[in-house]
């Protein structure tokens, strides 16, 4: 669905009538906005006083720690309860209890897990069968509380690219000019989305939610046809962009790399289900299971009996590959059967030297190759604080 009108609405139009999400108080369980459906062709409809005439001051990540873990002082902005969501073979959605914090929350997870789903319960695009979402979005800064990236971009299609900015742009802002350049579009202005390539599109999509300068912005796996070229650049675009006018960014992704880089907080789905949600920099350094260490990115993990085994712990474990080192020992317990380097990784096989067994370790490729036979423990690199 292209949110923000019909087809049929002129792009002439859109300035004065069209914006992707409507908010209001008093939709269903206070959700701002209310629910729409896929059927539904009214057009979202921009209010004038949803605008500011000043600049907003960026607001700061707001974390303390408590221990080694990070303790949340950001106001929530969705509290989800007791949702489920039906599917054919299995829910599509099951979430008994879920804070999203303001800031910047990555929702991770591979295809078919439920990212999109989530946001559009969080949007009002859809509602729950059963559960409840609690919504405390600011609407008493003078700003629009919302704009949605739906996963097609929602774009409209008669409406050209200088024309998208324009439409959502708050009263008084100067020019769309800059935000075009920043994603490579100002050469593109006067061309509408049909004409457009598809990595086009979805920088396009992004920066018409920049130039929105809502309190919130939700994207749903946002710049996915941006060439490698140029994605880290759109991603840092996005990110800055938000950081300075001070919006929470919520993002849907399946690349652990965008979520590690930009998010503060992280919920992992797997099969409808949320199987774990935190602090970025604790879950990554402390999943509870395998599936969650492998969905933030290349881990080795081991079970207890195999730590114990391979002298790393005595209990699950998980060590990143820039966290082990290979240190010869003539007394270690493994010796080196092979090496492989894979740009800045390396797959070193691993035999343990009193019993038949073997394992593959990931680590970095930051020192020479070493030698076959050669007997090693594994041990931690340790970071400065």
């Amino acid at each position: 669905m292209a949110l923000g009108g019909p087809p049929h609405v002129p792009a002439n139009a859109l300035r004065q009538e069209c914006s992707p999400v409507e908010h209001h108080a008093g939709g269903r369980d206070g959700a701002i906005g209310g629910r729409r459906t896929a059927g539904d062709s009214r057009p979202f409809r921009i209010r004038p006083h949803h605008f500011p005439h000043r600049p907003v001051s960026p607001n700061g990540r707001k974390t303390t720690r408590e221990g080694s873990l990070m303790v949340d002082t950001q106001p929530g902005l969705w509290t989800v309860q007791g949702i489920h969501l039906a599917g054919d073979t299995r829910p599509r959605l099951k979430v008994d209890h879920l804070d999203i914090m303001a800031g910047r929350t990555a929702v991770l997870g591979p295809s078919g897990a439920g990212k999109t789903t989530l946001l559009n319960l969080l949007v009002g695009f859809e509602s729950p069968h059963h559960g409840r979402i609690e919504t405390r979005l600011p609407t008493d800064t003078g700003r629009l509380p919302l704009f949605w990236i739906p996963p097609d971009g929602g774009l409209w299609p008669q409406a050209t690219v200088d024309e998208h900015l324009q439409a959502v742009m708050p009263h008084g802002t100067q020019s769309s000019q800059d935000t075009l350049a920043q994603f490579g579009l100002d050469h593109l202005q006067n061309t509408c989305p049909g004409q457009l390539s598809a990595g086009e599109r979805s920088r396009l999509s992004v920066a018409r939610g920049l130039a929105a300068n809502a309190s919130v912005l939700v994207a749903d796996e946002p710049l996915v046809h941006v060439d490698p070229a140029r994605l880290d650049r759109d991603w840092e675009s996005l990110v800055s962009g938000t950081r300075q006018a001070g919006t929470s960014l919520v993002f849907a992704t399946h690349l652990p790399s965008q979520a590690l880089r930009h998010a503060d907080r992280v919920v992992v789905l797997s099969d409808g289900q949320v199987i774990a949600e935190g602090h970025m920099a604790d879950l990554y350094t402390h999943p509870p299971s395998r599936e969650v260490a492998e969905s933030l990115g290349p881990a080795n993990w081991f079970e207890p009996e195999d730590a114990i085994a391979w002298a790393v712990g005595e209990e699950h474990t998980c060590l990143r590959p820039e966290q082990v080192v290979l240190e010869a020992d003539p007394s270690g317990p493994a010796r080196i059967v092979s090496s492989h380097d894979i740009g800045a990784f390396r797959e070193t096989r691993l035999e343990l030297i009193d019993r038949a067994r073997g394992r593959t370790i990931l680590h970095l490729a930051d020192s020479a190759p070493p030698p076959s036979d050669l007997r090693v423990k594994i041990t931690r690199r340790v970071f400065a604080e």
